[in-house]
């Protein structure tokens, strides 16, 4: 809720986001839980990409490793509480992106897993640079993704 309201009064140049819940419920190896903690994510993206969208910004959406997604491993059906090695998403929504292709290409029926990988944990802080228009610094080995 707060930080809808931040974005709605224009205070910041940037937000930075971290839910941590996923990651932290997956650790507790609790499937149900983790799957509550992913849709109180969910809820709280969707009202803040909406806000975002309403006043012209941007919204980056990724993570640093992944774990909720494979709480349980499906060969097994063993709880696994440690963070995986699975590739993250990075999501940009803006309007000023909407109709230009992800470098990955269309995404079939929607599903971002069967993406291929793209870029690099390195290429997040340019990417965001270039979304707020300003210069990626030299000391930045990353590339932008947009």
């Amino acid at each position: 809720e707060r930080i809808v309201k931040e974005i709605g009064a224009g205070t910041y140049d940037f937000i930075a986001v971290n839910f941590a819940n996923p990651d932290m419920v997956a650790h507790t190896g609790n499937e149900a839980a983790t799957i509550e903690a992913c849709q109180a994510v969910d809820v709280a993206l969707g009202q803040i990409v909406d806000e975002a969208l309403a006043v012209g910004g941007a919204v980056a959406i990724t993570a640093d490793h992944g774990n909720a997604e494979e709480v349980k491993n499906l060969m097994t059906g063993d709880m696994d509480k440690e963070h995986s090695t699975n590739p993250v998403p990075f999501i940009v929504i803006t309007k000023s992106l909407e109709g230009i292709k992800a470098p990955t290409g269309d995404v079939v029926g929607g599903d971002l897993s069967l993406s291929g990988p793209v870029g690099m944990l390195a290429d997040v802080a340019p990417t965001i640079c270039k979304l707020l228009e300003i210069p990626v610094p030299s000391e930045m080995t990353g590339q932008p993704l947009i």
